[in-house]
C-alpha cells in the first residue's frame, strides 16, 4: 500500500498542489524525520510541541514560529534542515500547477483551479502506483469543499478524468481522506514542498540573494522529485 499526502499553495494567478508518496512501511520514517526537524527548530528557541511545519508560518514567524520572526537566516536554516531530511526519505514528490488567468481566458466555464490541479495530480499519483504494481490511499489537508472533491474523485473512477491523460484512477483507493495537517507529518512535508515550488515558479524575487536561496532549497528536493510542472492552458 502507498500513501499520498497532499497540500496546496496558491496566489491570485497560480494554483499548485503537491503529493508526497510513501509506502506504508515507511510512514514511521516520515514521522521520525519531522520529529528530528522539530528538535532542530528547538535550538532556535521554538517550542517544538507548539509548531506545525507550515512554510508560510515559518517564514513569517507565526503560529508558534514567533521566535524566528524577522530572523530570516534562522528561518531558512530550519527550512533547509527539514527539506534535507525530506530529501533523504524513501518518498516521491509530485507537483502540479495551473496559470489561472490563462485558464479563464481559454475556457468559458473552466474548472476551479483546485479541482483542476487535483485532477492532474491524481492522474500522476495513479500512474506512479500503477508503475509500482500497488494501490494508494490519498490523504489531503482539510478544506471547506472537501465533500465536493470526494464526490468528484469517485465520479472519475466511473467516467474517467477527461483531457489528454484521461484515467479512471484504478489504483487509488476511494474515498479520498481529508485530515488535519497537525496530525499528519506527510501533509506537513507536502506543505513545505508546494510552498517552495510556488515561491520558485510564481514569485518574482526582488533580491537576487533571495532568488538564489530559493533555487538552492528547491535543488535539495531533486532526489525525490518525480514531476513538477505548471499547466499554461
Amino acid at each position: 500500500m502507498l500513501y499520498a499526502f497532499i497540500d496546496e499553495s496558491y496566489t491570485a494567478d497560480r494554483y499548485y498542489v503537491a503529493a508526497v508518496v510513501v509506502k506504508e512501511e515507511h510512514l514511521g520514517t516520515v514521522s521520525r524525520a519531522l520529529t528530528e526537524a522539530r528538535a532542530y527548530a528547538k535550538t532556535f528557541g521554538v517550542d517544538e510541541a507548539q509548531i506545525e511545519f507550515h512554510a508560510h508560518a515559518l517564514m513569517t514567524g507565526r503560529s508558534g514560529w514567533e521566535p524566528v520572526r524577522g530572523k530570516t537566516r534562522a528561518a531558512l536554516a530550519i527550512y533547509r534542515d527539514a527539506l534535507t531530511r525530506m530529501a533523504r526519505l524513501p518518498a516521491t514528490l509530485i507537483i502540479r500547477g495551473v496559470d489561472i488567468p490563462r485558464l479563464h481566458a481559454r475556457y468559458r466555464y473552466p474548472q476551479r483551479p483546485h479541482e483542476l490541479t487535483l485532477r492532474h495530480l491524481l492522474e500522476r499519483i495513479d500512474d506512479l502506483a500503477r508503475s509500482r504494481g500497488d494501490v494508494v490511499t490519498v490523504i489531503a489537508d482539510e478544506i471547506q469543499d472537501q465533500a465536493d472533491h470526494i464526490a468528484r474523485a469517485a465520479w472519475y473512477q466511473q467516467n474517467g478524468t477527461g483531457g489528454s491523460r484521461s484515467s479512471r484512477l484504478a489504483q487509488i483507493q476511494m474515498p479520498i481522506v481529508f485530515g488535519s495537517s497537525a496530525e499528519s507529518p506527510g501533509i506537513q512535508l507536502a506543505d513545505l514542498a508546494v510552498y517552495l515550488y510556488r515561491r520558485l515558479d510564481a514569485h518574482t524575487e526582488t533580491h537576487p540573494r533571495t532568488a538564489r536561496e530559493v533555487e538552492r532549497l528547491w535543488k535539495l528536493l531533486q532526489p525525490i522529485c518525480r514531476h513538477a510542472s505548471r499547466w499554461d492552458p
